[in-house]
């Protein structure tokens, strides 16, 4: 389970901010999935990516409690956003939340 379970307030906010349905988004510093899996359902694709491997371990564990369909949208990394193998235009929106605290 995450270390802190979003509130209704962040998940409406962060819908209001931008429309996850259909995107493929790379959430930069996902940590435990805490903001992942309430939006993975929306999304064509979700990749995370943490440099943390501990707090990874916590999202796979996440990802295991996860609906199948839900599992086959998410991909979870370890790297560092500074430094992407993507190509260019890959994703339709990048997020970065909570990572500067």
């Amino acid at each position: 389970m995450p270390l802190v379970i979003p509130s209704a307030l962040e998940l409406k906010t962060l819908r209001q901010l931008a429309s996850f349905s259909g995107q493929r988004v790379l959430e930069i510093g996902v940590g435990d999935g805490r903001l992942a899996w309430p939006f993975a359902p929306e999304a064509a694709q979700w990749i995370g990516l943490d440099p943390d491997t501990d707090d990874l371990g916590a999202a796979h564990a996440e990802r295991e409690q996860a609906k199948s369909q839900e599992k086959e949208k998410v991909r979870l990394m370890v790297g560092d956003g500074r430094a992407l193998s993507f190509p260019d235009g890959y994703f339709d929106l990048a997020f970065f939340s909570w990572s500067l605290c």
